[in-house]
Parts: C-alpha cells; structure tokens; sequence
C-alpha cells in the first residue's frame, strides 16, 4: 500500500509537441511591430491579412478571445480576395484557441478545413502540422490512442517528402505520447532517433529540449546519473541561447530527481532557478507548478502551516492565468495539508473544490482522481469515518490496480511477441532439417520405383495371355447390355413424366408467393408512404413553432421600437412643445412686466435660461430614443451621428467599418444600434475609459463587431458579478439574430467585447 504521506506533485514535463503549439512566444516587441502593420497597411493587402493570423498565433494560448478575433477579422479580409493561404492560417488559428480551452471536437473540425485550403495549395508540410495539431489537441485532453495515431499520420506524411526537421517533430511527439502510456523504452527510441535529424540539421536548441524528455524518461526508470546527464547537457545549451522558458522546465524537472531521493535543500534550490527563469520568460503555468511542489515538499517534510501559503500562490496564478490543468492536484495537496493540522473542516472544503475541479477539467484523468481518493480517505479515518475512509482507499487501490494491468498487460504482449519471433526462428530451423530428411527418403523412393518398373515389364506380358481371354467375354457381355439399354430407356421416360409434374408443383407455388410478396410490398409501401407523411406534418409543426418563436421575438423588439419611436414624439410633440408656448407666453409677460430690483430680472433670466435647456435636453432624449438618422442613412451614419454627440475631450471613439457599402435589413440595423449605444453608454458610466475603437465588418458569413476600451477591465471569470440589466439587453438582442457575443477583460487592461451575427441565423 501506498504511504499516505506522499502529496501528489504537479510535474511539468517538457514532452514538446512541435507543430504550432507553443512555437510562438508571445513577445510585446512582436505584438507591437505585427500592430504597426495593421496600421500601415489596408486590410485587403496579404500582409495585413498575415499579421492577423500572427496575432492569432501569440494569443491562441493565453486569449482564446483575441485569438479568434484577428483570425476572424483574417478570415474576412481573405475571403474576398481568396487568398487560400490565409484562410488556411485563419482556421488553423481558431483550432487551436479551442484546443487550449480542451474544445478538442471543434478544434479537430477546425484543422480539419485549415487542412482543406492547404490541400488545394498542395503544402503536405503543413497537413502533416495540422495532423500534428490534432493530435496534439487529443494529447491535451489524455486522448492518448487518438494522439497516437494523428502523430503517426503527421510522420508518413512528413516522410513522403522527405521533410527531417518535420520528421524529427512528429518523433519528439510519438515519444511524448508513449512516455504519457508508460512505454519508456519506446519513447527513448524515438527521442533518440528524432535527436539524430536535428544533428544533421545542426538544430542544437531543439536538441536541448529531447534531452530534457529523455531526462525525465529516465528519471522516472530510477537511472538518476543518466537522467542527470541529459540535464546537464540541456541546460547547457539553453544557456546559451538565453531560451528562459525551456531554462526553467529543464530546473523544474531536474529538481524532481532530488526530490524523489528526499533532498530537499538541492530541489528547493532547482526550483528557484527554475521560478526565476520563469519569472523572466513571464510563464504562469511554469510558476504555477514551481509554488505547488515547494509546498509539497514542505508538506513531506511535515512543515504544514509553511506549505499551504505557497499552494494558495499556486492556484491564484493557474486562475490569472486561465489555466487549470492541474489545479485539481494542488487543492488536495492543500486538503491534505490542513487534514494533518487537525483542521478538518477547511480540510474537507478544499477536497470538495479538488474533486469538483478534477470533474471539470481532468476527466480523462483517472490519476488524479486516485490520488485525491487517497489522500481523502486520510481524513475520513482521522475524523473516524473508517467506512467512507475504507470506500475510497479501495477506489484507489482499484484505480492503480488498473493501471498496474494495463502496464502488465503491455509487457505480456511484448513478451508474447519475443516469444513468438523466437518460435518461429526455431521452427524454420527445424523445417530445413525436416526438408533435408525429406530429399533423402525422395531419392530412396526413386530407386524404389526403378525395381518396380522391371517388375511391372514382367507383369504385362502376363496380362497380354490375360487380354485374350477378357476379349471372348466382353462379347458376351455386349449382348447383355443391349438388353439393358433397353431397360434404361423405359426407367428415363418415366422420370421424365415425373419432372414435368414437379415442375407444375413449382410453377404454382411461385405463381402463389409472388402474389403473397405484392401484397407484403404494398403494405410495406403503404407504411413508408404513412410515416414519411407523418414526419412530414412533424417537420412542418416543427417549422411553424420556431417561426412563431422568431415572429413573437421580432414582435418584442418591434414593440420596443415603436413605443421608443411613441415616447420619441410625445416628448417632442407634447412636452417640448408645451416648453416653447411657456417660452413665449413668458417672453410675451415680460414686455409689460417691471420688475422691482436688478434680482428679481436677473431670477426671471435664469428662469428663462433653464426653459430653453429643457428644451434641448427634450429634443436630445427623442433623438436619442428614436434616432432619424438611422431610418434615412443606415447604421453607420446612424452610429457616427451617436459618436459626434459625445465628448472627445472625455472619451475620443474610433469608428471603422467594411464591407458596410450596402444597407442592412432594418431589425438587424436596429439591433446592432441598440447593442453598440448600450455598450457605449456602459463604457462612459463604469469603464472610466478615455479611448474607444469600434469596428464593424461584413463577409460571406455574417457581421463581426469588435468594441475595444482602454479603461479599468474586469475579471471574466467573475462576469456574472457584473451583468446587469445592460449586458443581459445584449445578450438577448445578439442571440435573436442567432449570433454570440464574447468577453476578454483582464483587470487594468481594458475590455474587448467580440459579436458575430451569422448570416443563417437572421431573419429578412
């Protein structure tokens, strides 16, 4: 059995998928040189298009909402143009947004069409990427077998046209994958043969990251001198290239080997190499896994109240960074912490947290959820609930009894395979002995046969005496079988008589089944012809329903509208007209008024004054309600017209808009109006912004939006703390044109909200 006292460490393994995830750090000088472009040049110019598809790239990982915006706005600008290369880079962008968020199905679809585009430019470098895309995707979500097949399906491909530095990627990702189903030596092998390209092409730093995958391997087989070697080599040569990132991964898992001998001074001391290469290469996720396994090693060391600070750092970065692959592991590491301090409340919450995240983000793995069944069942037993503690210490042991037999059964079937190979080695040995026993008795049969050649001479001229006498009774026999002809004829026009009566018994009992198979057929007919009438009344029930939930919809919207268009001009007709005779009546009273004192006119002026403000605010309040501009001109001169009214000293918006030439049918119009005022309005009042960028595009599949501000952002995480009635007015409008609506915030940072409204989804 297991010792309890072992918390679970949250290793990272540097097992590098080498298509394009992760190839593309995301440096600020490259987001600001790919930004200048979009500024120099249009949007229909190739590099713009590519610049996008960059940004896309740098922010896959870390903002799958600003990912999949560029690659949308690339999208859009390429499709006009057909430039197939770009819509290629746009959908393999988008893919692998969705692959970080473990969106593995739409991702994989994703790939799929990037892959299309690049089969009609014929590019089979970047189909076997894509291949390696999918796979890597599947990898994410501990998909293993399909990981193993794409790589697999990257490598032929790669290898049909002799691409090495493609090759060399897709063996350093077929020994990830083995390493992930415990084939060590498997994975060593295509480490090592990967390593042997990268020599050829003289790529040394992808060569430092192998040797870090094969230190792990070896690590986790207990050949620490070797493991120790390959590190040191790695580290080395990262070094040189000052590569922080792949630094820290290299120390992070070097400290494991010092660890795992209870070491501890020496792995403290890794890790914080490790944390400060990190720190430099600005890797949460790195981070993240450094405070979780300081604060395991303090708990293996007993020192419980000094490890729960630093596993609470742990999850805070995971949660900034959006990321939460082993957040699970590290709440029951706190969990366990708090159980061995007596604090069993705090101690169940965490477990509680620990599962619901396993459940959330790690369901393929059942590791983790051995491992928090193990820990767990430490505090049933210490709470004394030997039962509860019993139920899950048995789920453990089930879980790695499980993935003991399916190591075991791996090894069987290789052995088995040994043992076969050997059998059938031994077998063809013995068969070419068999065959040399064989020619010998062949040749002894040959002269067998030659002393009964003589023998049979001697017998035919025995046998010719013999024919003389067998031909006198053959004439004798002829007259006989005469006779029996006779007899035969008679036997052969009877049966004949007896074939004809068969074959009328036949004739009637078809004529009889193909009356019985019509009448089947008919009424099969008539089923199918019933039940396709009865879907056909279902689908046009179907259809009546969601046109009346459209119609009442539309009707809602269309009420809005008109009681704004109502309101509009009762305030315009009515009170602002009551506004102007008060006006005048007033102005008529002060022509034979005299007033007593400079104040008492000076009072009447400002009288006056505030008449005429109300006046404007009037005016103001129904042009705002019922916007003229927008029925005559459309929406985007509807839009500038709400622009120009505000204040640019307090807030300078930005409008940009494509593909806009053409009018929009009026509910869409009025929709995105009513979206893009609200939004603005939510701006002003809560995002204490002084800069604003608008921008609006039209392609084949619909209308983007993008609303971007520079003010004080948010948490998304926490959205529904800030969803008011504002945000729900736009959600309800943008999903009646079926479209969606995308938030990406971070505190300080700003805001960027992402609406699509495809073209499928609107009504006339």
């Amino acid at each position: 059995m297991e010792n309890l006292r072992s918390p679970k460490f949250c290793v990272l393994v540097l097992l590098l998928c080498f298509s394009a995830f992760g190839l593309k750090a995301q440096k600020q000088a490259t987001i600001d040189s790919l930004n200048n472009i979009l500024k120099l040049k249009a949007p229909g110019d190739l590099k713009h298009i590519n610049a996008l598809n960059d940004l896309a790239y740098l922010y896959a990982k870390t903002d799958s909402a600003k990912a999949t915006a560029y690659a949308n706005r690339a999208k859009t600008a390429a499709t006009p143009i057909k430039y197939t290369l770009g819509l290629a880079e746009a959908y393999k962008a988008i893919g692998m947004a969705n692959a970080f968020r473990n969106h593995t199905a739409v991702a994989i679809q994703l790939f799929n069409i990037s892959n299309d585009y690049y089969t009609k430019l014929n590019n089979k470098r970047e189909i076997g990427g894509n291949y390696g895309n999918i796979g890597s995707a599947y990898k994410l979500v501990g998909n293993l077998s399909q990981a193993l097949s794409a790589f697999l399906k990257a490598e032929k491909i790669h290898r049909e046209i002799n691409d090495l530095e493609a090759i060399a990627a897709d063996l350093n990702n077929l020994g990830a994958v083995s390493y992930d189903l415990g084939n060590y030596d498997k994975a060593i092998s295509y480490y090592l043969e990967g390593t042997k390209l990268m020599e050829k092409l003289k790529r040394q730093k992808e060569n430092a990251q192998t040797f870090i995958n094969i230190g792990n391997v070896l690590r986790l087989q207990k050949n620490f001198s070797e493991a120790v070697a390959y590190y040191d080599k790695a580290i080395q040569i990262l070094s040189a290239y000052n590569d922080q990132l792949n630094l820290g991964i290299a120390y992070l898992n070097y400290a494991n080997i010092y660890i795992e001998q209870s070491l501890y001074d020496k792995g403290i001391n890794m890790l914080n190499q490790s944390m400060a290469a990190f720190t430099k290469a600005n890797f949460k996720r790195g981070l993240q896994v450094c405070y979780n396994n300081l604060g395991a090693m303090y708990i293996r060391q007993e020192k419980y109240r000094q490890a729960i600070p630093l596993l609470e750092k742990s999850i805070k970065i995971s949660e900034e960074a959006n990321n939460f692959a082993g957040l699970a592991l590290v709440q029951q590491n706190i969990a366990y912490a708090y159980t061995m301090l007596k604090e069993y409340k705090l101690a169940e919450e965490w477990f509680n947290k620990s599962e619901k995240a396993a459940h959330t983000y790690n369901k393929g793995n059942i590791n983790t959820f051995a491992e928090i069944y193990n820990h767990r069942s430490s505090l049933d037993s210490a709470t004394g609930n030997f039962k509860d503690a019993f139920f899950l210490r048995d789920k453990y042991r089930l879980i790695k009894d499980s993935l003991l037999n399916e190591k075991l059964s791996k090894q069987i079937n290789e052995l088995n395979t040994k043992y076969q190979t050997e059998k059938k080695e031994t077998q063809i040995t013995l068969l070419g002995k068999e065959n040399q026993i064989q020619s010998l008795e062949l040749n002894k049969s040959r002269l067998e046969l030659e002393n009964e050649q003589l023998e049979n001479d001697r017998n035919l001229l025995k046998i010719g005496s013999q024919e003389l006498l067998l031909l006198k009774n053959k004439i004798a026999l002829a007259g006989e079988q005469v006779e029996a002809k006779v007899k035969a004829q008679k036997i052969r026009l009877l049966a004949t008589k007896n074939e004809i009566q068969r074959l009328e018994l036949i004739k009637r009992n078809i004529f009889l089944g193909s009356i019985a198979g019509l009448l089947l057929i008919t009424l099969v007919v008539g089923y199918l012809l019933y039940n396709r009438y009865k879907l056909k009344q279902e689908a046009r029930l179907q259809a009546e329903v969601i046109a009346q939930q459209d119609a009442a919809t539309k009707a809602v919207l269309s009420a809005e509208e008109n009681e704004r268009k109502r309101i509009s001009g009762e305030l315009h007709d009515g009170i602002g007209q009551m506004f102007s005779a008060v006006k005048m009546n007033l102005s008529a009273i002060t022509d034979h008024l005299k007033f007593e004192d400079q104040h008492s006119a000076d009072v009447f002026q400002k009288t006056m004054n505030l008449i005429d403000e109300s006046c404007k605010e009037v005016r103001v309040i129904s042009h705002q309600m019922a916007p003229n501009v927008l029925l005559k001109s459309g929406l985007t001169a509807a839009i500038r017209d709400f622009i120009n009214k505000i204040d640019s000293r307090k807030l300078k918006i930005n409008l940009e808009t494509f593909g806009l030439q053409q009018r929009l049918a009026q509910n869409i119009e009025t929709v995105l109006y009513r979206v893009i005022q609200e939004t603005v309005n939510n701006v002003i009042k809560h995002a204490a912004a002084n800069m604003l960028d608008i921008q609006l595009s039209k392609d084949e599949e619909g209308i983007n939006v993008m609303i971007e501000d520079n003010g004080k952002g948010f948490n998304v995480s926490h959205l529904d703390k800030f969803e008011g009635i504002g945000l729900k007015n736009i959600r309800s409008r943008v999903a009646y044109l079926k479209g969606t609506v995308d938030f990406s915030s971070e505190v300080g940072k700003g805001t960027l909200i992402a609406i699509f409204i495809p073209f499928t989804g609107v009504g006339a």
